[in-house]
């Protein structure tokens, strides 16, 4: 029987889905189809389930159905939070960690929001990213894993800092590119999940994406508008030559026409800078309520590109 030939995540899992009482018929199906894409047996860590959630429920624009979800993927994502509760990460590289973590903030904000998937607007400083949860090993919050373990800071919520052996040892800005809290102030959901493998070309690309987009950077009338990420973690972009420097080298002509006009008043240091975020759910249900000016437009990754970077967080220890 092909079962006795898988490999031992894809094993635990399925296993786990004979064990499920699925009343809820699309949970079987999408766990079952993950369980034999390339991504379930990929690194230390089987994201399947996950992966099948954005695939099917995530549309190329980071649009999340989350009604859908609420119907039929919340056990797909319980399950995988069990996964994620009792992962040891001892020994594992940079990339493993760093692609463990963004996908456990991304499908935590995924569950919180699917369960009021009517909620329009996302209140800032909202207490959902306060709500701890098991994660190996650990009961963290969404913040806690911004901050105390993606960012090595302290977490100013609680006071609390980074945790040996779970933290980065080294800041990459590229993550703010690639968590998602639900809004479309945030960069676009990608509907793949990311690996070790993928992480480096995925974060550039997510990167690029963010600051080619109207919600990441924009100018009129020798005004420059920035995304308030950009002010949040400021400093976070000081070891890559500061915000403006960063920007202007993401920018792309042939991603957007303004971008000569921006790039000038970014050279000119233009005193004319505010800074913006749109609250409002990543809803599919609201596409059509938003305006232009907040189109999520992330870049495309071809289907098979799936190789790394040369970047920190491609460092093997």
């Amino acid at each position: 029987m092909l079962y006795f030939k898988l490999g031992k995540p894809t094993r635990w899992l399925f296993i786990k889905l004979l064990s499920m009482k699925c009343e809820r018929p699309l949970t079987l199906s999408l766990a079952l189809v993950s369980a034999f894409s390339p991504l379930a047996s990929a690194g230390l860590f089987d994201h399947s389930l996950y992966n099948a959630i954005l695939r099917h429920y995530v549309d190329e624009k980071g649009y999340v159905d989350y009604n859908s979800i609420q119907l039929n993927g919340m056990t797909a994502l319980e399950s995988y939070f069990e996964r994620l509760a009792a992962a040891d990460l001892s020994g594992w590289t940079v990339p493993e960690r760093a692609a463990f973590w963004i996908n456990a903030y991304n499908a935590r904000v995924i569950y919180l929001l699917a369960q009021t998937p009517k909620l329009k607007k996302v209140a800032e400083g909202s207490d959902i990213f306060d709500h701890p949860f098991k994660v190996a090993g650990q009961m963290l919050t969404l913040h806690d894993i911004k901050d105390r373990i993606l960012r090595a800071k302290r977490n100013e919520k609680n006071g609390r800092g980074p945790i040996l052996g779970l933290s980065l040892e080294k800041i990459d800005p590229r993550i703010h590119f690639a968590l998602v809290n639900g809004t479309l102030g945030s960069p676009s959901l990608r509907n793949t999940a990311y690996t070790a493998e993928n992480l480096g070309l995925f974060l550039e690309f997510a990167a690029a994406a963010f600051v080619n987009s109207s919600k990441g950077v924009s100018a009129y009338d020798g005004h420059l508008e920035l995304s308030r990420i950009f002010q949040w973690y400021r400093a976070d972009f000081e070891s890559v030559g500061g915000v403006r420097a960063y920007v202007m080298k993401h920018l792309d002509p042939e991603k957007r026409g303004d971008a000569p006009e921006i790039m000038k008043l970014l050279e000119g240091e233009s005193r004319q800078t505010s800074y913006r975020y749109d609250w409002t759910v990543n809803n599919r249900m609201y596409a059509r309520e938003i305006r232009p000016h907040y189109e999520p437009n992330p870049a495309k990754i071809p289907a098979d590109a799936f190789t790394t970077s040369n970047h920190e967080l491609n460092e093997t220890k």
